[in-house]
């Protein structure tokens, strides 16, 4: 941990209040409504395609919301967009709690990921980006364990209210937990970037190219090799073909990822795992997701980002090779490892290629892209597999299609090369 002088290193600080921020932002998840599926089933009659639709809905509106609020954040920080995002999570989750009806019901969730896609998911890493270098693969490991750790804990905890008392409370307790854990620090604490506070990056000078963990290798970008010699505007980086190529393969993993985890939990029940082992194999994933968070992370200090990133997508091809044999416990948990490892590197990986890529005074703009082309995916894939089901009774259709898009992923992110600006060539 890096201090300065005496004191600690006031990026800890800000890196603490989002990692808050996004564990409670679990409850905005497609693995927490999975557990919600079937109580909502139950009470209102709605069929699954109606409740998929509206993570559909949320994640276009967000996608929407995430380029410009990409820019605010490079332009004021990310304060007010992560407060303003935890404020409209707290009460779209209240009244899902007093929720009556299927236009209801589309609203609040709808708000709900709004929030969760077009500002928390938007905003955190371009927030911890500006405050870190040296060390920016391990804060950004942090922030995705704690944003994992949420998804593996919430899905228990609302299992075990629901099954204690309503599914309406268990609403009412992720509400009180985004409040007190994510609103009130982010409001606090949050700051733009270490210059706004009389600070260097890491809290010590920035270290020559050559000291750089990943400057000697040949996937990193000038912009990577510790200094904003070279930072890229979003207009440059749209004209580079590895960005397209970037976008293209993060919105094939959106697609497939809220695709396999909206549907998990019924598609394991009709596999004939049991309700509370069905759960737990959403929570061994986001436990897996952690772990991975920690190690591809920690790894992308030291090795080249891009390979391992492709890496992660084979092991997601891997994972749902697995889920489609899968019709027992023993075989669910292998599947909840490798997906949990693999959407664990992809989340961390991706953010920590494009600061090398581009530079971090603009990552804001440039990672709202990349967010709002992945939750496009992330439109798109419970629509499928929920329409899968409903004419055929069966995912394995739709998860089989996931398996290939993976695959297809994995391809975009060997083919993008580090960009150049021309510049540099001459």
């Amino acid at each position: 941990m890096r201090y300065l002088g005496q004191r600690l290193y006031y990026g800890w600080f800000v890196l603490a209040a989002v990692a808050g921020l996004n564990f409670a932002n679990g409850a905005t998840t497609i693995g927490v409504l999975t557990v919600f599926i079937l109580p909502l089933t139950e009470a209102f009659g709605w069929t699954r395609t109606q409740i998929s639709v509206v993570t559909s809905v949320g994640a276009v509106l967000g996608a929407l919301t995430a380029p410009f609020m990409g820019r605010v954040t490079d332009r004021f920080g990310a304060r007010l967009p992560l407060t303003l995002g935890g404020v409209c999570i707290v009460v779209a989750l209240l009244y899902l709690a007093a929720v009556q009806s299927l236009l209801g019901f589309y609203v609040a969730f709808s708000l709900a990921r709004l929030a969760d896609q077009g500002f928390v998911q938007v905003c955190s890493p371009p927030a911890i980006a500006k405050w870190f270098q040296r060390y920016r693969g391990r804060a950004m490991a942090v922030l995705f364990f704690t944003s994992s750790a949420g998804g593996a804990t919430l899905p228990l905890l609302v299992h075990f209210v629901i099954q204690t008392w309503h599914w309406r409370m268990a609403w009412g307790v992720l509400s009180g937990l985004m409040l007190c854990l994510g609103l009130i620090p982010c409001a606090l604490l949050v700051r733009r970037q270490p210059e706004d506070l009389g600070l260097l990056v890491d809290g010590v000078p920035v270290p020559a190219p050559a000291a750089s963990p990943r400057s000697s290798t040949a996937e990193v970008s000038p912009a990577a090799a510790g200094s904003d010699a070279v930072s890229w505007a979003p207009s440059e980086a749209l004209r580079t073909p590895t960005l397209w190529l970037l976008l293209a393969s993060a919105f094939v993993a959106g697609v497939s990822a809220t695709g396999v985890t909206l549907h998990l939990v019924p598609y394991l029940r009709q596999q004939g795992v049991a309700p509370a082992a069905a759960v737990g194999v959403v929570s061994l994933s986001s436990l897996a997701s952690g772990a991975g968070n920690l190690g591809w992370g920690f790894s992308a200090d030291k090795f080249a980002v891009r390979p391992l990133l492709a890496v992660t997508y084979l092991l997601k091809a891997v994972s749902l090779a697995v889920l489609l044999q899968t019709n027992t416990i023993p075989q669910a948990s292998l599947f909840a490892l490798l997906q949990g490892g693999a959407d664990g590197g992809t989340r961390t990986l991706t953010a920590v290629l494009l600061a090398d890529y581009y530079g971090r005074q603009h990552l804001g703009a440039i990672y709202g892209l990349e967010r709002a082309v992945q939750v496009a995916g992330f439109a798109l894939g419970p629509l499928i597999s929920g329409a899968t089901f409903d004419l055929t009774q069966s995912y394995h259709g739709a998860f089989a299609a996931f398996l290939v898009l993976s695959i297809v992923g994995m391809v975009l992110v060997v083919l993008a090369r580090p960009p150049h600006k021309k510049s540099q060539e001459l």
